[in-house]
């Protein structure tokens, strides 16, 4: 096992220069446990690499928190990348399939939610649908 973990710091030690810049890339030398493990805690955190490692039946918790990349704990190391943000904008603008009373409540209910059917009276509700869904129950699903 040490000679594993050995041999992966050496593998990734090669990268750990380029690795403190904020775009940095990480590329697994081999596809052992260990290093799969090291580039998943550097690119997606050290929870994702211990969920990783729960699926791993060979693979114990005391095992997982003994794994160090480059040298240093797998959770130090994860620490040590987690300062990159990812900002993922999903913004998405419903607009109506044709120019019905219904198709264009459907899109004011999914771009505006429960606020935007408040003006309309609970009988016109009743029996609007929206792809197959009752217009509150879509409003609820696609405007958080």
């Amino acid at each position: 096992m040490k000679k594993v973990v050995l041999g992966l710091s050496l593998a990734l030690a090669t990268t750990a220069a380029n690795a403190i810049s904020d775009n940095a890339k990480f590329i697994a030398q081999d596809s052992s446990v260990e290093t799969n493990l090291c580039v998943t805690a550097a690119t997606k955190g050290f929870a994702a690499a211990k969920y990783q490692a729960l699926k791993i039946d060979s693979l114990s918790p005391h095992t997982f928190s003994l794994t160090s990349c480059n040298g240093m704990s797998i959770k130090k190391f994860a620490k040590q990348f987690s300062k990159v943000t990812v900002v993922v904008d999903r913004t998405v603008k419903a607009v109506p399939a044709d120019r019905s009373f219904e198709s264009r409540l459907c899109a004011r209910a999914a771009n505006f939610g429960l606020v935007a059917l408040a003006s309309e009276s609970k009988y016109a509700l009743r029996n609007v649908s929206c792809n197959g869904q009752n217009i509150v129950d879509f409003a609820k699903a696609h405007n958080s």
